[in-house]
Parts: structure tokens; sequence; C-alpha cells
């Protein structure tokens, strides 16, 4: 959806950039990761659990948040992108 003016960035909390590195490559991710080893997205965001997702308007607002990841949820998360974008 980045045509339609969508980005993704992962905030990776954890200090394993190994780890990261060959789950990214083992999964095809092409997307931006940064390392947020001092925990300031967490403590900006209120991050409580592993993986959240946020949806950020360009104004920098939280307009939806979900928390943890179960097969098909990507689903509801698609809807949520396109709310988004149609604002």
């Amino acid at each position: 959806m980045k045509d339609e003016g969508f980005a993704v960035v992962a905030v990776d909390v954890r200090d394993d950039r190994a780890g990261t590195d060959a789950f990214y490559k083992e999964y095809g991710f092409e997307i931006p990761n940064v390392f947020d080893t001092q925990d300031v997205a967490v403590a900006r965001y209120g991050v409580t659990a592993t993986p959240t997702t946020y949806l950020v308007d360009e104004e920098g607002r939280i307009v939806w948040r979900h928390y943890g990841f179960l097969p098909g949820e990507e689903i509801r998360l698609r809807e949520q992108v396109g709310v988004l974008l149609a604002r």
C-alpha cells in the first residue's frame, strides 16, 4: 500500500540484531527496522505487549492499536489501514 501513502516501520525492543536479521531473511521482510534498546518507544507509546501494532496518522496521532497477533488478524489490520488512508 506504499503507493497509496502508507509506510511501515518496525521497532524492535530487543537487543538481538542477529536474531531479527535471521527472522527477516527467513520470512522475506523488506521493511525498515529500528532497534529501541533504550525503551524510548516503549515509554512514549505505552507498549505493554509484543507485538503491538500502531497505526499513526500523518500528524503523529495513534488512530488504532492492537496487542498481540494471531493468524487471520492481518485482515482486520488491512481494513484499519484502509480507514486511515481514506481520511
